[in-house]
This record gives C-alpha cells, sequence and structure tokens, in this order.
C-alpha cells in the first residue's frame, strides 16, 4: 500500500465571525490563488494597574517581545501538498478605527527561567515606549515549513495577523474590522509517494541487537512493521559530516524509501549521538533529538540546520529583545522521534518488557483512566500557585480522567503521597514546578522552602506495570549528558568544598526523567522533559508545552502523535521560540499505543 498525498488546502479557522475561501486558477501561468475575508472582532480593554491590556476573543496567542506592547496576534494556519511553492502572501485590512487610550499597554514580560526566582513587575522597553512609531512595525507577517499533518507530509504556512498596533508616544490603537488574506502558490507537477513499507525504525548499536528482537518481533505482531538497523551499518553506508548528520541522512532514505512514521533511538548520548543546538538563551548549547527528526525545509529539500556551514547547528542570535534564527531551522518534524537512552543491555531489557507488558495489557485497566496533577507555588511572592493553576487546565483538558491532586497549597504534595498515587496506577502524571538532573522540586504558597521528589524516591514507587506517561513542565530533567563532572561542580559548589580536585572522570548519571523509565517493576513507561533550563508560563515556555501535550492527547493514538502535535502547535502559536520546541524531548517509544492494544 502507498501513502499518497493528497491535493488539498485546509484553513484551521481560528477567527470568529464570517470566513469564506475562494480559490481560482490563473490561467496565464501554473498559479493558484486562494483568498479568504474574515471578519474581525471588537477589542476588549481591562485596566491591570497603571496598564491596560488589551485582548481579542479571536487572538491565538499574543506578541510576547519583552518589554514591548502585549498585544493580541491572530494566526490562520493552512497545509498544502508537500512540495507546494508559496509564492505570494497578502493581508489587506479595511474599516481602521483610531482609538485614544488613558493608560500605555501592559509590556509582555521578560522570560524567566523555571530555575529562577522571577520579577513580578513589567519593565517596559524605553525605545519603544518613548517612539510614536506604530508597533507592531507591520499588520502581518508568515513563516512556511515542511511537517506532519497527522501521518500526511504537507506544507505549512501560518499567517500571522496583527488587528491592532499601537503608537506608544501618542496612546492611539489602531485596529481594523476586516481582513482579506490572498496566497499565491503553485501546487507540484507530480505528487510525491511515500512508500509504505515500514511503520518504525529502530536505530542502536550492536550491542543491543539481541535486547530489542523481543520488541521488534512485538511490534510486528500489532502490525507496526518495524526494521532495526545499527549505527555501525549505518556509519559505513552514509555519508556526512559527523555521525549525527550520517543518521539524519539514513532516516531521510528510510522515509522516502520505506515511508516510516516513527524512529526509535536507543543508546545514551556516548553511544548513539544527539545534536548540540545553539539555541538556547541561557546555556551554551541545548541538546535535541527534534534534529533527526526535522528533514525537509519549506522547499523540500535537506534540513541540516546549519545553512552557514560554521558547525554551530541551530544557531540563533539575539538582538534588541528578539531572537533570530541564522541556519534556517524549519522546526517541523517530518518523523516522530523517542529515545531510551540506555547505557547497559540490562536496561534495554528492562524498557523492552515494559513497553511490550504495557501495549498487550494496559488496554481497559480503570487505573489507565485516572491522571496525577502535581504543583505548587512555582513563583513565590507573585500572588498565585503557578504550578497548580496549570495543573487545573490540564485538568480541564483531561476532563475524561480521574484526578489526584497533590499540592504544597494543602499539603499533599509529599515523596510519600506521590509514591502511593503511583503505586495506585494512572495513565498519565502532569508536573508543573521546577527540575533539576536529579529530581523536581517546588515552594509552598509563598516560601522558599522547597517540596523535593528526587531520584532516591523512586525506591518507593512499586507500581509494577501500572505504568503512567509523564510531562515534565521542569527545567533539566531529561539532561541526557548529566555527568560526574557536572555534579562535582555541584557538589564543589553547595557540599563539599574543592570535591572536583578529586579527577574521576565524566562518565553519565541517569538523569531523572530517565530514570523514571529505566526503573523496574515500576516508574513511568514514557516522560517528556527538557535537556536545558526551561522557561515558565502558559502562553510560552514549558507551560504551554504541557498545555499542548495534554491537548493532543483525544486526536492521537500513539505516543509520537501527541509528541509531534504538541510541537507542531507550539511552532505555529509561539514562532521563533525554537530552544523550548528543541529541548523538549520523548524519553520513550514513540510507536507506543496510549492505553494499549484492545
Amino acid at each position: 500500500m502507498k501513502k499518497l498525498l493528497s491535493l488539498y488546502i485546509v484553513g484551521l479557522l481560528v477567527f470568529s465571525g464570517v470566513g469564506v475561501i475562494a480559490i481560482t486558477n490563473d490561467n496565464t501561468t501554473d498559479m493558484k490563488i486562494t483568498t479568504e475575508t474574515i471578519a474581525i472582532p471588537e477589542p476588549v480593554f481591562d485596566n491591570e494597574g497603571q496598564y491596560v491590556t488589551v485582548t481579542l476573543q479571536a487572538a491565538t496567542s499574543s506578541l510576547l517581545d519583552s518589554g514591548n506592547p502585549k498585544l493580541p496576534v491572530i494566526t490562520k494556519v493552512y497545509t498544502f501538498p508537500f512540495g507546494t511553492k508559496i509564492c505570494d502572501v497578502t493581508v489587506n485590512f479595511t474599516k481602521l478605527h483610531e482609538l485614544v487610550i488613558s493608560k500605555k499597554v501592559y509590556p509582555a514580560p521578560e522570560p524567566t527561567s523555571v530555575g529562577q526566582k522571577a520579577a513580578n513587575i513589567p519593565i517596559q522597553d524605553s525605545t519603544t515606549y518613548e517612539s510614536a512609531e506604530v508597533y507592531p512595525a507591520q499588520w502581518y507577517s508568515y513563516t512556511t515549513g515542511a511537517g506532519l499533518d497527522g501521518k500526511e507530509h504537507v506544507i505549512y504556512l501560518a499567517v500571522n495577523c496583527y488587528p491592532i498596533r499601537y503608537s506608544p508616544a501618542n496612546n492611539i490603537l489602531y485596529y481594523h474590522e476586516l481582513a482579506e488574506i490572498q496566497i499565491t502558490y503553485e501546487e507540484p507537477t507530480t505528487q510525491t509517494v511515500f512508500f509504505d513499507q515500514y511503520d518504525l525504525v529502530v536505530i542502536s548499536p550492536s550491542e543491543f541487537s539481541n535486547q530489542l528482537q523481543p520488541l521488534v518481533d512485538h511490534k510486528i505482531r500489532k502490525g507496526i512493521n518495524t526494521l532495526l538497523k545499527t549505527t555501525e551499518e549505518i556509519y559505513s553506508a552514509y555519508s556526512g559530516r559527523d555521525n549525527a548528520e550520517k543518521i539524519k541522512y539514513f532516516i531521510k532514505d528510510a522515509l522516502e524509501t520505506f515511508g516510516i512514521d516513527y524512529v526509535l533511538l536507543v543508546g545514551d548520548v556516548n553511544k548513539l549521538p544527539i545534536r548540540a543546538s545553539y539555541a538556547s538563551p541561557w546555556e551554551a548549547t541545548l541538546l535535541t533529538d527534534l534534529y533527526y527528526a526535522d528533514i525537509y525545509n519549506s522547499t523540500g529539500g535537506f534540513c541540516n540546520w546549519d545553512k552557514d556551514g560554521d558547525g554551530k547547528y541551530g544557531e540563533v542570535v539575539h538582538n534588541d529583545h528578539q531572537y533570530f534564527d541564522i541556519d534556517d531551522v524549519d522546526l517541523y518534524p517530518d518523523v516522530t522521534i523517542g529515545r531510551l537512552p540506555c547505557t547497559k543491555s540490562a536496561e534495554v531489557t528492562t524498557v523492552v518488557n515494559k513497553i511490550i507488558y504495557y501495549e498487550t495489557e494496559t488496554y481497559g485497566e480503570s487505573w489507565f483512566k485516572k491522571i496525577i496533577l502535581v504543583g505548587g507555588d512555582t513563583f513565590p511572592g507573585w500572588g498565585e500557585n503557578e504550578g497548580e493553576d496549570l495543573n487545573l487546565m490540564n485538568e480541564q483538558i483531561m476532563s475524561e480522567f480521574t484526578a489526584t491532586k497533590l499540592w504544597t497549597s494543602d499539603g499533599t504534595f509529599t515523596a510519600k503521597l506521590l509514591n502511593q498515587a503511583i503505586n495506585n496506577g494512572a495513565g498519565f502524571i502532569d508536573y508543573s514546578g521546577h527540575g533539576f538532573e536529579i529530581g523536581v522540586a517546588t515552594h509552598p504558597p509563598n516560601s522558599d522552602a522547597w517540596v523535593p521528589y528526587h531520584t532516591n524516591h523512586l525506591l518507593g514507587a512499586k507500581n509494577g506495570y501500572k505504568l503512567p506517561i509523564v510531562f515534565f513542565d521542569a527545567c533539566l530533567t531529561a539532561k541526557l549528558d548529566f555527568d560526574v563532572s557536572n555534579l562535582t561542580t555541584y557538589l564543589s559548589r553547595y557540599l563539599i568544598n574543592n570535591f572536583n580536585k578529586f579527577n574521576i572522570g565524566s562518565k553519565l548519571i541517569p538523569c531523572f526523567a530517565w530514570c523514571c523509565v529505566a526503573k523496574s517493576s515500576g516508574g513511568c513507561i514514557a516522560s517528556i522533559g527538557a535537556t536545558r533550563t526551561a522557561y515558565g508560563g502558559v502562553e510560552s515556555g514549558a507551560g504551554k508545552m504541557s498545555l499542548e501535550f495534554f491537548s493532543a492527547y483525544n486526536s492521537s493514538v500513539y505516543l509520537g502523535q501527541m509528541m509531534t502535535r504538541m510541537q507542531n502547535e507550539y511552532i505555529i502559536d509561539v514562532q521563533g521560540d525554537l530552544f523550548t520546541v528543541e529541548e523538549f524531548i520523548l524519553i520513550g517509544d514513540p510507536s507506543l499505543m496510549i492505553g494499549g492494544y484492545e
């Protein structure tokens, strides 16, 4: 059977009001034009101390350039057949209004890492707020990329409309009632065909081949055609600047030759390389497996993540409160990636057994329809319990699940009570708070005290095969390159002076998100965590990733689909935030049947 990419255009209607789409052919060329007219509702204003907030019912996100006015954004998303060329996009606005306001528009906050104490005072960018120039500088922008829409390979077009603009020095808002989007595009002359021979490819060093064979056999029995490929075979057969690029070229070949949907990487970062990206604003580099998933750019060419060829992959530069991608990273995943960062064969056997048992025995079990919500006051002094608030949002999203809330506000978040909840069984765990390489911890309300759950507390997680999927809205839980040198630095700084004088090497230490998965007789079946420092928030950052992950549940069958849909939605809503999309990785099997096979 073949996967044929159908010729279609889908507009996700995110505006309120009436929208009309018309598609016409330009008879003089091979171009096509699609237009859509949208009615835009009136803005809503609310007082926020010395500022005023501006919102739109139809807004999908906000402008979040720190220190600059926070204004609503309306994004329209279109998908075109893979290979389509987007020639031109224009947005014409009509029925302009001007409104003088008495207060300044609320400025967007500075992104604050979840590991830092946040400041709750908005700070204006004086360059913008003292200027009469209208912000933002244009009424619209757009981005394109190649990625997955379900199981179809498509070209994404995201049109960002800025229906409200602001002159800070004059304190005047400008807004429109109508917008017409016109897209000129050229469809591919031939359809791209991906042969449907395999669904999953497992990539691993040959030393794990015997331990992985039961998983391959199990997947095939479940209708997931699976291929096992060793790193040694890939390195000898493919060219590339390094081994990571060789693996990426193999994945591209497997996608085009076999039509694969999922890639499972097995091996720690010393046994199977991970790409170091230069997209983090806080660390020199961050680790990401998204590099392997982002095969194509918007023109259908190979996306190598290093356009300027300087060996710094996914490089982002910061200028005037904005981040600029200088390596043309597409970001949209073209396959779904997960990793089991095993160091030893025994670990492979453990996780393989857990996956097989989960997929075979979980279906219909009552414990699966439970979700554990863990949170507290992530940023004391802000006047709210951010982690608990996000838990409540995810509880609404996962409304068909029975929630167990473990919070610092009522004293129910303790290591003992969390283990009890885990041992009773749950399909999902949502944690929101601070994270570290060896655990998580958050605060009681308005307190600098810590309530922790560390790797050693996993000894009390004796849940057998009642295995949850865990999302860590936190920093560092999936730091796959955490090693002894990191630990000695920590010990020297906080506990034992000059501990780093002992030369004890750089052996990898399992990070917390991996320990949860690698634990035998319990723990979890998969985890999603950050490889580096993350920042908090529900409009962007780790919190929004969490919301998008759980929002993808009802439209997903396999775990990797939740992951990919989460990434796509974040990329569309929070454009330019490469490091958040890159740093959150899946530790687990992307082809995992959520809740097991019937």
